[in-house]
């Protein structure tokens, strides 16, 4: 079954997943090999005071001294559900187009995000919400 929001996705995400193989360097060390996984989305930048109070202090962080950051929240589009292997709190790439014009880019924070009661108890996995921190570059 198609999310609900196909078609109406702005947002890609650019998640570096391990993919369960190693590189080991000149000195010996074993360092993980990363394989990009791309996340469609619809996103839009939260009015709700409240969650972005809640979040205030890790907006601030991953915002820095000199950055703007603003919290978005949405629904995925493709995949419709969390791969294995994104986290909260990984970053990611992201090109969004949040009005008619030119996409911008930055990083990306995902945040955790609790699935409505309701929604779990009726095994409904069409829409899964998504929240994160955007830091335009």
């Amino acid at each position: 079954m198609a999310s609900p929001f196909s078609g109406f996705d702005n947002t890609i995400l650019t998640f570096q997943i391990a993919d369960g193989t190693y590189t080991i360097n000149a000195v010996g060390n074993r360092s993980a090999n990363y394989q990009p996984f791309i996340i469609k989305a619809v996103l839009k930048p939260t009015i709700d005071y409240s969650t972005v109070s809640r979040y205030a202090d890790e907006i601030q962080q991953f915002a820095g001294a000199d950055g703007h950051a603003v919290l978005l929240e949405g629904y995925l589009v493709e995949p419709q559900v969390y791969p294995q292997g994104v986290e909260f709190l990984m970053e990611a790439d992201i090109q969004i187009t949040v009005a008619i014009g030119k996409p911008e880019t930055g990083r990306f924070k995902l945040l955790p995000v609790v699935q409505s009661p309701y929604v779990v108890a009726m095994a409904i996995d069409a829409i899964t919400p998504i929240r994160g921190v955007f830091r335009r570059n």
